[in-house]
């Protein structure tokens, strides 16, 4: 796995793998996969979708990805799902139900390409409620368990424990507990990548309990053991 972008302040992490195989996870993030080479297999929880050169696959759908003899381009998009879909309206997709291409894609790329290019930019802002992104700030910037961490974003949006989970789950698509877990998984890996310390102490700093409790979490979200991404991590940005 090549690390090209891990940027959790825009939202845009982009990867390079050599084959992959996962099993069914979900995660808060647009992925778009772009095959460079060969092609890749995709499920969902419906059906399966073979041959694939390019996929877009929604936030928080559940889905694995099989390819052999495959260069793949990962790009995980978070917080921007308005503009996704404006983007991908220009090169006429339509991603109620995700995208899946067995073509070589054209437009398609130009129209990620462009939509990269407008996150790394800084134009593109939050789709949520103002205090729906005052909580993603928050907790891009503080490690803590979820009772405090409930109790501190409650005077800092100023909502109930009951109307802020409600207002959470209506605009990013999953409970503020699980989005924790996301948050932990994603300080970790910054750390790793962008401190050089040894996986172990990142995600002790970052919150989780010991090794077991990162590894499941990792493999539920991501699909592969931690052991899998990291082996051959080669930071390029």
């Amino acid at each position: 796995m090549k690390a090209k972008e891990f940027n959790t302040n825009k939202g845009l992490y982009i990867f390079e793998f050599e084959d992959l195989e996962t099993e069914i996870h979900s995660h808060p993030t647009v992925e778009i996969i772009i095959a460079k080479t060969g092609d890749f297999t995709l499920w969902t929880d419906t059906e399966a979708h073979n041959n694939l050169k390019f996929a877009i696959i929604p936030a928080n759908q559940r889905h694995k990805l099989s390819s052999t003899n495959c260069e793949l381009k990962i790009i995980m998009i978070e917080h921007h799902k308005k503009l996704v879909f404006d983007h991908m309206n220009l090169a006429d997709v339509d991603l109620s139900n995700g995208y899946y291409l067995q073509s070589k894609p054209e437009k398609e790329v130009i129209q990620i390409n462009n939509l990269v290019q407008k996150i790394r930019s800084g134009q593109a802002l939050h789709d949520y409620d103002y205090r729906i992104s005052e909580t993603i700030d928050y907790l891009n910037q503080n490690d803590l368990e979820y009772d405090l961490m409930i109790k501190t974003l409650r005077a800092i949006t100023n909502l109930s424990e009951s109307r802020l989970s409600h207002l959470f789950k209506s605009n990013i698509g999953i409970s503020l507990k699980k989005y924790l877990i996301w948050s932990k998984l994603k300080s970790t890996i910054k750390i790793h990548l962008d401190s050089k310390v040894d996986l172990f102490s990142a995600l002790i700093k970052s919150g989780f309990y010991d090794q077991p409790h990162f590894s499941k979490s990792f493999k539920s979200m991501l699909g592969v053991k931690p052991s899998k991404a990291y082996n051959s991590r080669n930071l390029q940005v």
